[in-house]
């Protein structure tokens, strides 16, 4: 099984990429970016890195068959610098990506809250993705096509150790952790999650492991039939 990466330097997708290679269940993955993310190489899994920048995803050609891409970008405005800038990288390069993959099954981090409805620009945006990928996957699948899986990861506040610093986050998630033991019952959706956690139910999924006992029936991944699943934060603790 063939898989592609993208946002591998990033806090959940460093995790994820190594992860993936442990796992043994994948013969190459290419990992797409600006730079080579650091990892821990494996004799039965083949990490090929390819070089690009973000706006060349729509130019670029992988050498063979996609089986599953993961999809682990997400930047902030701060970072971005702009509304436009962040779209890009949120929104556009993500559908980019999934476009350019063709795989078969895709697994995609988004956000809590995300919706296209939302009145909060950063869910707004996130919402707007998954409703372009949901739209793109049913064109696929009324032509039998190639896309016929999304799953979307919608992460609260992450912890873990970034590469870059983001003041703000690594101010909140002070106070997260602090307050974390109040998140119970119906705000249990909100607590903040570990990156690591991420990842781990981002790979679960992609070989088709069962949810948990406290995770809805509709939660259940065959990654071999079609359709849509949200993993929510709260599943994933």
């Amino acid at each position: 099984m063939n898989a592609a990466i993208i946002g591998a330097t990033g806090l959940i997708g460093q995790q994820l990429l190594q992860k993936l290679i442990d796992s043994t269940a994948y013969n190459k993955i290419y990992m797409l970016g600006r730079r080579q993310a650091r990892y821990q190489p494996s004799s039965t899994t083949e990490v090929i890195f390819i070089a690009c920048h973000l706006d060349q995803l729509t130019t670029l050609s992988l050498p063979e068959n996609i089986d599953q891409a993961f999809c682990c970008l997400g930047t902030t405005i701060k970072q971005a610098g702009s509304q436009d800038a962040f779209i890009a990288v949120d929104r556009t390069a993500v559908i980019d990506f999934v476009r350019l993959c063709q795989a078969r099954a895709n697994f995609i981090v988004t956000a809590l809250g995300a919706n296209s409805q939302s009145s909060t620009f950063y869910n707004r945006v996130k919402g707007e993705t998954e409703a372009a990928l949901e739209s793109m996957l049913t064109s696929h699948l009324q032509a039998n096509n190639t896309i016929a899986k999304l799953v979307f990861f919608q992460p609260s506040l992450l912890i873990g150790e970034r590469t870059e610093r983001r003041p703000l986050e690594s101010f909140g998630q002070t106070i997260f952790n602090l307050i974390s033991p109040l998140f119970i019952g119906p705000l249990k959706r909100y607590q903040p999650i570990a990156a690591d956690k991420v990842a781990a139910a981002m790979l679960n999924r992609a070989l088709g492991s069962r949810p948990r006992s406290n995770e809805s029936k509709h939660q259940s991944i065959n990654t071999a039939e079609p359709g849509v699943i949200r993993v929510n934060n709260e599943d994933m603790l």
